[in-house]
């Protein structure tokens, strides 16, 4: 049985095609078997990035651009205190609007003043503190917050894992159809593959009787972030 060293089995996983030396490859009349192999591996997140955003509604730009300001500021003193370092924040542009609104007995739209509003986005590499971090920002008056994005560290080791995993079971189903027409599985002629990252969505770890009795920042808890990769194979088929 051919064992591949693992550097060349990660290139030939990344789709390269893989073929056997011209001395002993298969002629285009050997019979082949071809399967598609599933893997995956899963890890818990260690990082985090967090959006929130502040908007105001004031007569006057200038009014809404200060309250913006304020808030904007005190979210950004708040992640330094847990450690965010300044190249892990970051910053979006003011965007001001007009805030209307319609008459129906004009049956036209009023000015009443303007709406600015900021989004920031922090990167936080200690899961442990993103349920107090989210509350405390919450505490600040922040207008709109979304979904934590959780992603991993080793993300390129758990690819590799997945597609690894793929790999052996592809020549695993391979070898039930060899196996089924009394032959074997020989040479890899071609493999190619294809996967994706899934991350989490944030989930409550309590049930809504154990919540009762937790604070706010007690109950998020991410979910696992699995890796998932197909690989399609063709192997040689001996008798």
């Amino acid at each position: 049985m051919l064992r591949l060293k693992p550097a060349f089995l990660i290139a030939a996983l990344a789709g390269l095609l893989v073929v056997a030396p011209a001395t002993t490859a298969a002629t285009p009349d050997s019979p082949t078997v071809s399967a598609t192999g599933t893997g995956y591996a899963e890890v818990a997140p260690d990082i985090a990035v967090l959006r929130f955003g502040v908007t105001s509604r004031q007569p006057n730009v200038a009014a809404a651009r200060d309250e913006v300001a304020a808030g904007v500021g005190r979210l950004l003193e708040l992640a330094r205190s847990f450690g965010i370092a300044d190249e892990h924040i970051s910053t979006a542009a003011l965007n001001v609007r007009p805030d209307t609104s319609w008459n129906p007995e004009t049956r036209t739209q009023e000015h009443r003043g303007f709406i600015v509003s900021r989004q920031l986005s922090f990167k936080l590499t200690d899961i442990s503190r993103l349920g107090e971090l989210t509350e405390r920002a919450l505490g600040l008056g922040v207008t709109e917050a979304s979904p934590a994005a959780f992603d991993t560290s080793r993300r390129e080791a758990l690819e590799a894992e997945a597609l690894a995993a793929a790999a052996r079971d592809a020549r695993a189903r391979a070898t039930t159809i060899a196996t089924a027409l009394d032959a074997k599985v020989g040479k890899p002629l071609s493999l190619s593959a294809v996967g994706g990252f899934a991350p989490p969505q944030p989930m409550l770890r309590a049930t809504m009787a154990e919540a009762d009795g937790m604070g706010g920042a007690e109950t998020y808890e991410p979910g696992l972030i699995r890796v998932e990769a197909g690989v399609n194979a063709t192997f040689e088929l001996e008798d």
